[in-house]
């Protein structure tokens, strides 16, 4: 007696439900009559045409174990996502083509198109037996396209409405990592109109967030990948450039943006992401993001830094607190850098820096916090060139605060040479250059 024919009943499980979705793969014709037999462990439930007949069965609760080709049209993350949610395993079956998708994918497992009728009913004999709860394959599994591994460290930019200086921050933090010899990456994933590529000056026609999502979701994003969907800036920077259109946030699914920072970490040892404000009332569904905010709050829940960015004035401390209070009622364990952005004495009063660390000390409990002067000129003029602080107005007090504020922030900094020392050697310079008078 073979291996296919031996009673499923032995085993005290009744044959498990499986539906077939094989895109006309040569696999599809051997394996149906196995599934047939009465003795094969497996019943064959139905052969979808499409991935929407499949979600509508398993949706339906009526099968287990789900065998599908990598070729199968629109087969996205988010729907093995869904399938395993709704208590489906997945088996895959690759073919040359699609070899290495599946750790991509999240599949429960795979195989590849060579193996026998035999051995796919087997694999999905299995999977029908343990519980779907497992473990997708490759989940933990980093894109292995470059050797340095997913070591990069993401930082998130976030802050509460009223433009406290978001993008500000975030393209200078990333500059700075750049131009200290660390790789770093931009990634523009404020969902509510991004303005990375404004700031910066370059134009990219077609979102590379957005267009890294969709390849994540058909299982084809690796470190590689990522890096075409990029642009590459004078200094080394990469940006991944996000949509100025509100409307396209339903792009930026939560499982592709997962698989973005993953393959991100493995292209560059800092990735600074920049956020839309605000966070959503309640915890983001199985299902996706329902608006810009969840997409805040799916980056917040993977970063290794989270940067809290607030206004000096009253209603701007106010909005702070308020935010530091949602991030802790989410996210208990997260400790957040603060910062407090355009801080000036016209609305604080004197020693402003003084004045903002003591009002988030009494209503925050923050007794950390990093101030970055306002220089409307130096920040105004680094727009106006689509450049950054250091380039425009590298001996501004804006300038020299962050970048002190990434060697406090970001991983493998070097601390900041002293601006005082830089404009000393050069007006030594300058007098040394004046011819004497006699």
């Amino acid at each position: 007696m073979s291996a296919t024919d031996l009673p499923y009943g032995l085993s005290g499980q009744p044959p498990g439900p499986v539906a077939v979705a094989s895109a006309g793969a040569d696999w599809e014709l051997a394996l149906i009559p196995l599934l047939e037999r009465p003795r094969s462990g497996l019943h064959l439930v139905r052969r979808c045409v499409d991935v929407a007949d499949l979600l509508a069965v398993a949706r339906a609760g009526l099968i287990t174990v789900a065998v599908v080709s990598a070729r199968l049209t629109r087969l996205e993350r988010e729907h093995v996502s869904q399938l395993r949610s709704d208590g489906v395993a997945v088996l895959l079956v690759e073919d040359d083509e699609h070899a290495g998708s599946s750790l991509r994918l999240g599949v429960s497992d795979v195989v590849g198109a060579d193996v026998s009728a035999q051995d796919i009913l087997a694999r999905g004999r299995a999977l029908a037996e343990r519980s779907t709860d497992a473990p997708a394959v490759g989940a933990d599994i980093a894109p292995a396209a470059t050797s340095r591994g997913a070591d990069g460290r993401l930082v998130a930019v976030w802050g509460p409405h009223g433009a406290p200086g978001r993008t500000t921050v975030a393209v200078n933090l990333a500059v700075e990592s750049a131009r200290a010899g660390v790789s770093t990456m931009l990634v523009d994933a404020d969902a509510a109109g991004g303005a990375v590529s404004t700031a910066l000056g370059v134009l990219d026609e077609a979102p590379g967030l957005a267009a890294a999502c969709r390849s994540a979701a058909r299982g084809r994003l690796d470190a590689q990948a990522l890096a075409a969907h990029a642009l590459s800036l004078d200094n080394g920077l990469r940006v991944l450039t996000g949509s100025t259109r509100p409307d396209r946030w339903g792009e930026l699914r939560p499982s592709g943006l997962e698989s973005v920072w993953t393959s991100a970490r493995c292209l560059a040892d800092v990735v600074v992401a920049d956020l839309a404000a605000g966070l959503p009332g309640r915890d983001v569904g199985p299902g996706g993001c329902r608006g810009p905010e969840d997409v805040s709050a799916s980056v917040i829940d993977a970063a290794d830094i989270v940067v809290v960015l607030g206004r000096p004035d009253p209603v701007g401390m106010v909005r702070l607190v308020h935010a530091l209070d949602q991030l802790g009622e989410r996210w208990p364990s997260l400790a957040p850098v603060v910062v407090v952005n355009r801080v000036r004495a016209s609305v604080v009063g004197r020693d402003p820096a003084g004045q903002v660390r003591d009002t988030l000390g009494r209503l925050a409990s923050r007794a950390d916090v990093h101030v970055l002067p306002d220089d409307a000129r130096a920040a105004d003029d680094a727009l106006r060139r689509a450049s950054s602080l250091s380039a425009v107005a590298p001996d501004s007090a804006l300038a020299a605060a962050v970048a002190g504020l990434a060697a406090t922030v970001l991983p493998d900094m070097p601390e900041p040479r002293s601006r005082a020392v830089s404009r000393d050697r050069r007006r030594r310079r300058r007098r040394s250059s004046v011819p004497s008078v006699t």
